[in-house]
């Protein structure tokens, strides 16, 4: 018995002792030291500063300062309608759904936990995941060493007011609004997580089977993120390019016999086009992480020379074309745009009068072939599509790379303050931008639009507060 007692004594002593890190084993078990934060914005710094949604027509075309994708054309504001849709136009989205099935950084597991979110599309600066705090995700710690990606598995991304029409033969009429299942309910909305599975360029692909965007969606780490348990907090932060970053789209189907459209809204296809009669509309959700260790982090305020301006800061060792398209990327668009050839009709069942109205479309589209493929050969349609995919970074993992330190001068003040930079070299640029008179709604910016600023040289960020510039 007094064996017994003495081993007990000892077992005790030998607990008490263990650490894992700073913490006694037990307190160690149930302490985060990953944070995740997730945020919606282009901006690292605040809030949006893109032109506001709510400023924009749903019924007029992006270029003309509207919302509405030139792949709206069957229902329109000059489409006739007649019943409850006759006058009507569509409703700017209110509420953005997320459901996140996984997270994992450089493909291991961290945070193995459903998570879903709903957040509300004001503009006004009251949510976190717009108002530059970032939503708290629920993760577990990783193993120490570094990490270069996350691999963001997004379960359903859904946007209300979705609306569905159906033709009459001598127009359209308005039926209801989408409705999805998410978390177990039947919602108002349409699930666009299914459309953004690939895109145009790879369903033209052979191993486009086996192509999916969204599950996971991969996003680099910019900078990497270097894991050590002996610090208290790290934090990771995603930013996922949502804020006035919306247009309204259209596809058509058919459903027990009948031709419908529906309206509905996804991000901006500014990088890849969403064609009329298209439903892949991958690719066009941008993402972007950044890692810091809370308590080791530099701060500096940067002049950007005028106001209404975007600075950004990306490492010394990226090159500024990683996060932009070229200018060859953009005569490329046209190009493939303009030569790209035509997409069949969808298939509407064995319902007679729709069937024969599928082969009159379906003659329609082998003329349009005809037209548009007269004198292109495989290789130059091959090359020209190929050739503006590595335009917009489609060869690498990632697609378009988001700057991991972004800030807005403001339309009066001509400076901006960046917090929690992660010690290291940088580089500084900044772009103009003036919100009371963009036209370009939904779009980013080209490289040639970074102009560089500090005469180029690089700064190097130390912890605490950086002498600005």
């Amino acid at each position: 018995m007094n064996f017994r007692k003495i081993y007990l004594l000892l077992f005790i002593i030998i607990i008490s002792s263990l650490n894992c890190g700073k913490e006694p084993v037990f307190t160690e078990m149930s302490t985060n030291r990953l944070t995740i934060r997730l945020k919606g914005t282009f901006e690292t710094e605040s809030t949006s500063n893109f032109v506001t949604m709510a400023s924009r027509d749903v019924e007029t075309l992006v270029s003309s300062s509207g919302l509405r994708d030139d792949s709206v054309d069957d229902v329109s504001d000059s489409t006739t309608l007649s019943g409850a849709a006759a006058g009507m136009q569509d409703d700017l989205p209110t509420t953005l759904m997320l459901d996140i099935a996984e997270i994992r950084l450089s493909g291991k597991k961290i945070s193995n936990y459903r998570q879903v979110l709903e957040i509300p599309l004001s503009d006004a600066a009251d949510h976190p995941f717009f108002n530059g705090t970032g939503i708290v995700l629920k993760t577990d710690d990783p193993g120490d060493g570094y990490y270069d990606s996350v691999q963001f598995y997004i379960r359903k991304m859904v946007l209300d007011n979705a609306k569905v029409y159906q033709s009459t033969g001598s127009g359209f009429v308005y039926e209801k609004d989408a409705e999805v299942i998410f978390h177990e309910n039947t919602r108002l909305g349409l699930d666009i997580n299914q459309l953004m599975v690939n895109s145009y360029w790879d369903s033209l692909r052979l191993e486009q089977s086996e192509t999916i965007r969204v599950f996971p969606m991969v996003i680099p780490i910019v900078g990497g993120l270097t894991y050590n348990r002996e610090n208290d907090e790290t934090v990771l932060e995603i930013r996922l390019v949502i804020k006035n970053f919306i247009k309204k789209y259209e596809y058509d189907y058919y459903e027990d016999g009948v031709y419908k459209v529906c309206h509905y809204y996804g991000p901006s296809d500014w990088l890849r086009d969403v064609r009329a009669g298209e439903t892949d509309i991958g690719r066009n959700l941008h993402g972007v992480a950044r890692s810091y260790v809370e308590g080791n982090t530099g701060s500096i305020g940067v002049s950007a020379g005028g106001t209404s301006r975007y600075v950004v800061a990306i490492p010394i060792t990226d090159d500024i074309s990683e996060y932009g398209i070229s200018a060859t990327g953009v005569s490329l668009r046209t190009t493939v745009g303009n030569s790209d050839l035509p997409l069949p009709p969808s298939y509407p069942g064995a319902y007679i009068d729709a069937v024969l109205d599928y082969y009159l479309k379906y003659e329609k589209y082998k003329n349009d072939w005809n037209t548009k493929s007269a004198g292109l050969t495989v290789d130059l349609y091959e090359a020209a599509w190929d050739d503006y995919e590595a335009a917009v970074h489609g060869y690498s993992s990632y697609g378009l790379k988001i700057p991991p330190y972004v800030a807005f001068t403001g339309t009066a003040g001509n400076s901006v303050t960046f917090n929690n930079i992660t010690p290291g070299s940088y580089k500084f640029y900044y772009c103009e931008y003036n919100p009371a008179t963009a036209t370009n709604y939904g779009k980013l910016f080209l490289v040639s639009e970074f102009i560089i600023l500090n005469s180029g040289n690089p700064v190097n960020i130390l912890a605490g507060t950086n002498a600005g510039f």
